[in-house]
């Protein structure tokens, strides 16, 4: 129970990280507002947590400041000061050259991803306990480069960077501030990255990695609980990969 009696803000909640951190919070007994666009998704999610802890659902648009103020507000009517937040909503698109990118494709990706992290920990951190904890989402595609994802390697290569500011404005409250950048992780956007990436053949991610296999949203989930709990009290301003050794070489 090693979150019983605290309160944890996850977005991005229906995809499959944001379902494996949610199963694993409400396990270890934590109270979650789950955060996500995708009203059905979040009524799926429902029906397949079981634990603990309380689960919530709030519907809202993350690059929306009116509708992150409001998941905020509602953390905080429910259960009190937030004790932990997981800013893990991120959107990816079409694979395309730099020179080939749609303006309003990169517009789109980083709305969500480096907007949607920002508003949220601008709303989120004020209602947020002394000594509380916020994983931001990365990649491990924000540390190295990627040929055909310029939004979605700048908006990770961001996310780091806000990581990294938030955790010495919030320093003195005690908060942590830390960034996941998780690999190739077994799920729907890592495949359909992959099969544009390599159309045609039986190649994968799990080639390009040390470990030879895709990581699974379990890994990731497990870091997470890790960054939010007290095992992990004296880090606060880094970046921790969950990536097989991706971005050892």
């Amino acid at each position: 129970m090693l979150f019983s009696g605290k309160n944890i803000i996850v977005t991005g909640a229906s995809g499959d990280l944001g379902t494996a951190i949610i199963k694993r919070l409400i396990c270890q007994g934590a109270n979650v507002l789950a955060v996500d666009s995708d009203d059905a998704g979040l009524s799926h999610l429902v029906a397949e947590v079981s634990g603990a802890g309380v689960l919530e659902i709030f519907v809202a648009d993350v690059s929306n400041g009116e509708e992150v103020l409001s998941y905020a507000t509602r953390a905080f009517a429910l259960w009190g000061p937030v004790d932990g937040f997981v800013n893990n909503a991120g959107i990816q698109t079409p694979v395309r050259s730099i020179v080939e990118f749609p303006e309003e494709d990169f517009d789109r990706v980083m709305a969500v991803n480096v907007r949607g992290v920002f508003l949220g920990m601008k709303h989120v951190l004020p209602r947020m306990r002394d000594g509380g904890s916020v994983v931001n989402m990365s990649s491990a595609l924000g540390v190295v480069g990627g040929a055909g994802i310029v939004a979605y390697v700048a908006s990770k290569h961001a996310i780091i960077g806000m990581t990294k500011t938030a955790a010495l404005e919030q320093g003195p409250r005690g908060i942590r501030v830390n960034a996941a950048a998780p690999g190739p992780i077994a799920c729907r956007m890592t495949f359909k990255l992959a099969d544009e990436v390599f159309a045609g053949s039986n190649k994968s991610f799990a080639e390009t990695v040390p470990l030879r296999r895709h990581g699974t949203p379990e890994d990731v989930a497990g870091l997470v609980s890790y960054l939010l709990s007290d095992d992990s009290s004296y880090a606060t301003g880094t970046t921790h990969a969950v990536d097989g050794g991706f971005t050892t070489g």
